[in-house]
């Protein structure tokens, strides 16, 4: 990855080509964490991602190659997500925990906790019945990111 398409440096970039010289690859969110995918772009191109061990989930938006009047996005699809909302200060810190050890995927928003689904939410919701023993918390269900 060379960097977010919103970053200040690639966004006046990639702004400066034309439309048809941005190609964009799509993945599902699970599909991020992998390090070798092979996909093919909006535009038809075969493309080959291989990615260092040590690299982190490929975010939406990121800049996969640039070169030659040429760039190549990655757009992550939201999937279905959970939101969870501690109740107080020590729930927050015994949810994060719990979340943690379940290695779920998560992103902060405010004092929330979002769970990126990658399984039926049944079994999310199964588990975060143990949860409640340890802390008071509100679950919504939030679309899919793109969806109403």
């Amino acid at each position: 990855m060379l960097g977010r398409a919103s970053d200040p440096p690639w966004h006046d970039r990639l702004h400066a080509l034309p439309a048809s010289a941005v190609d964009e690859v799509r993945l599902a969110r699970v599909d991020a964490a992998r390090k070798r995918l092979r996909l093919t772009s909006a535009q038809g191109r075969d493309v080959a991602l291989s990615l260092d061990r040590g690299s982190t989930d490929i975010p939406d938006g990121a800049v996969l190659a640039f070169e030659h009047g040429f760039a190549l996005l990655a757009r992550v699809d939201g999937g279905p997500r959970l939101r969870l909302t501690p109740a107080y200060a020590a729930s927050a810190a015994r949810l994060g925990w719990f979340c943690g050890n379940l290695h779920w995927k998560t992103d902060f928003e405010g004092a929330s906790l979002v769970i990126h689904m990658d399984a039926p939410e049944e079994s999310y919701r199964t588990r975060l019945v143990d949860a409640e023993a340890l802390c008071a918390f509100a679950v919504q269900r939030l679309a899919p990111e793109g969806e109403a």
